[in-house]
């Protein structure tokens, strides 16, 4: 396999670990072997909280492009109850579910009809345990884009697994959301208007695969490192971190144990040759095809914990701070508009419904 493969191959990779992140808040996902242009890619996780279910559909393409979403398929969920969810389309290739939930004791499969062929995955039942995660975060000078110390914010979880002998597979994402008020401007109104803030979601370094294998372990406490980022001006305003901790099965585990290794791959030498990332779906009428992904049930619990600028090391500049004599159109574009501070993340000027902070 060449050089430019293991990259292209790599970069898709950590384009659906962002998938899984935005999905259960997750980059697109093209997997290892020697794929090509068209194969079908499929990502799903379904859990047992009350919130937007969701599964993408894409086929692969030229080598270094992200996969190209698939509009046209019907996605249904499977329950060994006999019930089926239909989900709906959103014209991207992106499936949403709402108003369902997974259902302890139950197991899920995924079925995805494209261009009259049924895709199947094997079903998984929802996991019965579930650890403590305590939450922390620092403010650290050291090395992290480059060679030159910087300070970075860390969070970590201080885990607490279940007092029994059950084995139990974890499987953490981890997002930020942080307050960005406008400038505010002049406009039309006497006194001026003030703006709404933006509150601007991301994930937090998403090609890190955070897992955690407690089937091994006689520790019942871990502390782990969940996440790291530049520290800028974010971090003016309340800055929230959203951990989500899945219970997967280990089936899934071993997926993304498998997907974080070649994540790793740095293409030396010495590496491990990249080889096949076996999911859990298949062609029902064609077991030659190779369908790429996973559709993984867990159970879910969400930790949040929040900073504010009073925990900052040092002085941060609010560039959109309001200057009476200032022209409108002198401000930067990130003050005058939630779109162009977001450049591409999510953003709402609606407060999430856990927005509470001292």
């Amino acid at each position: 396999m060449s050089k430019n493969q293991k990259i292209s191959i790599r970069s898709a990779l950590v384009f659906a670990l962002f998938l899984a992140l935005t999905v259960s808040c997750i980059d697109r996902l093209d997997f290892l072997g020697e794929t090509k242009e068209g194969q079908l890619v499929i990502y799903g996780l379904f859990t047992d909280v009350d919130e937007r279910q969701v599964v993408t559909v894409s086929r692969t393409a030229l080598s270094g492009l992200a996969p190209r979403g698939v509009p046209n398929a019907k996605v249904t969920v499977l329950s060994t109850s006999g019930a089926r969810y239909p989900y709906t389309s959103l014209k991207t290739g992106e499936y949403e579910l709402v108003g369902f939930r997974a259902i302890e004791g139950l197991s899920y499969a995924l079925e995805v009809v494209v261009d009259g062929k049924v895709y199947l995955s094997k079903y998984e039942k929802v996991p019965e345990l579930e650890a403590e995660d305590v939450l922390s975060f620092t403010f650290d000078n050291e090395p992290f884009r480059t060679d030159k110390p910087e300070y970075v914010f860390k969070v970590f979880s201080k885990t607490t697994l279940p007092d029994t002998r059950d084995p139990i597979y974890l499987r953490w994402t981890i997002e930020e959301t942080y307050l960005w008020p406008l400038a505010w401007l002049r406009g039309t109104g006497i006194p001026p208007p003030q703006p709404p803030p933006c509150f601007i979601s991301d994930a937090i370094e998403p090609n890190r695969i955070n897992l955690f294998d407690g089937s091994g372990t006689s520790t019942r406490n871990s502390t782990l490192l969940l996440g790291r980022r530049s520290l800028d001006n974010s971090f003016q305003y309340p800055f929230f971190v959203t951990v989500k901790q899945l219970s997967i099965n280990r089936d899934a585990y071993n997926y993304w144990e498998r997907i974080k290794i070649v994540i790793n791959n740095q293409g030396s030498l010495f590496d491990i040759p990249p080889a096949p990332v076996n999911g859990n779906i298949f062609n029902v009428n064609d077991s030659e095809e190779t369908v790429l992904g996973y559709f993984e049930v867990a159970k879910t619990t969400t930790s949040r914990i929040y900073t504010t600028n009073a925990d900052v090391p040092f002085y941060l500049l609010d560039p959109c701070q309001f200057i009476p004599s200032t022209p409108d159109d002198a401000y930067p574009a990130e003050c005058r508009s939630c779109a162009a501070r977001a450049q591409g993340r999510s953003w709402t000027t609606k407060a999430p419904v856990w927005w509470k902070y001292d």
